[in-house]
């Protein structure tokens, strides 16, 4: 997925989690800015998980705390080859 791909996704995830509209969500604002706590980071990052179908670390909402920082790691992580 591309790095805007992954914005809108996850844009789209973090809104309806937080029951607020999608245009209510700033990209360049930290996660637990907008009102999202550490259990509600740990299932974005497991449907993260499942949506790129790679393991991803827990704490990467922390090191990337922005939904754009986040977006944009993610799109430049390379995938494992398969039987890594």
């Amino acid at each position: 997925m591309t790095k805007e791909e992954l914005e809108e996704w996850i844009v789209q995830r973090v809104a309806r989690e937080l029951s607020v509209p999608p245009d209510h969500i700033d990209v360049s604002i930290p996660l637990a800015g907008l009102g999202l706590d550490s259990a509600q980071a740990v299932a974005l990052t497991g449907e993260l998980e499942d949506l790129l179908k790679r393991r991803i670390s827990p704490t990467v909402v922390y090191e990337h705390p922005t939904i754009s920082r986040l977006a944009a790691h993610l799109a430049a992580v390379e995938e494992p080859e398969p039987g890594r």
